[in-house]
């Protein structure tokens, strides 16, 4: 097998919708043929324990290695591999120099590679590919990378899923929370509302603006997290008919949408609106305050608004968001997709991060940076183009 028709493959079984063992299973058994050894095997270690544990393997279950084998670590190869930080290759363990080394005296494999895998900046495990039997000739180049790539996909498929049992925890807590807090809201809110009627007392109006404003940052709080599960379905998508169905959707005032492509990406829908929703929200609310006499004019009171542009990006792999309001300085794009940020002092702070919750659910890039006309523009890349369209 040559490397380019292992790359696709590898690339085609990563892509599938399946299970991670299913998916690491296939990987490993992949490499295994395309390095010619015997076994493969996806590690996890506990440096703490010192144990070395097979999660995944070609190994059947009545083979030397199969999946649930727990070793003492320091009696294996990968020990070195995690030690160094880095790709351990042996053709001929013996004629290497390693013939007295704990892990071919406990196992007497004389041929191995591996490589460690670091998940959320801490050591996972290693994948590793072994035989009994020396290999005719060291391991190319090319060999090593195709191994390593395996271990960036299973590193990059282990990050996801710890992400998504991340986020379900969050949004466990924050659906209780949520619970907890409308309760006794409605509860303020109701007598608020009583009192209101029964005395005409205008602090009231203050008190019940509040709460509704508390109501409104729950509902957030809910959306950005939900928003941040991995997409497990997406679907083809046509830019321009959900832009527009979601510019209908927020207050826009004098401003106006021009949306200058027909793109058709794979995404989920509902989460592709809430990115829109929440990018137009934030082009007319801060694209638009560089106008106002006050807070509300330029919505409120006919001040001047922004035109927003929706387009493709010209390499075809996304779309950007642009608008031509007074832009978002240098010195804060690192900081404007962290929850809290606002520049204004009624807002959440939360848009934005609901778009870039959006945007990591789809495993997607996003980037903030001047448009044509020196306002806003973020970009989106990494995006599964299905038809350019008209852009």
């Amino acid at each position: 097998m040559d490397a380019g028709t292992a790359r696709r493959e590898l690339y085609e079984v990563m892509n599938e919708p399946r299970e991670f063992d299913a998916k690491a299973e296939r990987a490993l058994a992949l490499g295994k043929r395309y390095l010619d050894v015997e076994n493969a095997h996806l590690t996890e270690i506990h440096p703490d324990t010192d144990y070395w544990e097979t999660v995944a393997s070609t190994d059947p279950p009545d083979g030397a290695f199969p999946s649930g084998l727990v070793l003492d670590l320091g009696t294996t190869y990968c020990r070195r591999a995690v030690a160094d930080g880095g790709t351990v290759a042996l053709h001929d363990a013996p004629e290497q120099g390693w013939a007295d080394d704990p892990a071919f005296e406990a196992h007497g494999l004389r041929c191995y590679h591996g490589s460690p895998i670091v998940v959320g900046d801490e050591l996972y495990g290693t994948v590793c590919f072994v035989s009994e039997d020396a290999r005719s000739r060291p391991f190319s180049d090319e060999e090593t990378l195709f191994a390593e790539l395996i271990a960036r996909m299973l590193e990059h498929e282990l990050q996801r899923r710890r992400t998504a049992a991340e986020i379900e925890r969050l949004d466990q807590f924050a659906s209780v929370l949520a619970h907890d807090l409308r309760n006794p809201l409605g509860v303020a809110q109701g007598y608020v509302d009583l009192a209101r009627k029964s005395t005409g007392n205008r602090h009231l109006d203050t008190a019940a603006n509040a709460l509704d404003r508390m109501e409104e940052l729950i509902e957030d709080v809910l959306t950005m997290v939900r928003q941040g599960r991995t997409v497990e379905s997406a679907e083809e998508v046509r830019l321009a008919s959900v832009a527009d169905g979601c510019w209908e959707s927020v207050v826009t005032g004098e401003s106006e949408l021009r949306v200058e492509t027909d793109l058709a990406i794979r995404a989920a829908t509902d989460r592709l609106r809430r990115l829109f929703e929440n990018l137009f929200r934030n082009s007319v609310e801060h694209g638009s305050a560089s106008s106002r006499a006050k807070p509300g004019d330029a919505i409120e009171h006919g001040g001047g608004g922004v035109t927003v542009r929706v387009g493709a990006l010209p390499d075809g792999a996304g779309f950007y968001v642009e608008d031509d309001g007074p832009g978002i300085p240098a010195s804060e794009r690192d900081s404007v997709f962290e929850r809290g940020y606002s520049s204004e002092s009624q807002g959440s702070g939360l848009g934005l991060a609901i778009v870039a919750s959006v945007v990591q659910a789809h495993d997607w890039r996003i980037e903030v940076t001047d448009s044509p006309t020196g306002g806003t523009r973020f970009e989106i890349s990494d995006v599964v183009v299905l038809d350019p369209g008209s852009g």
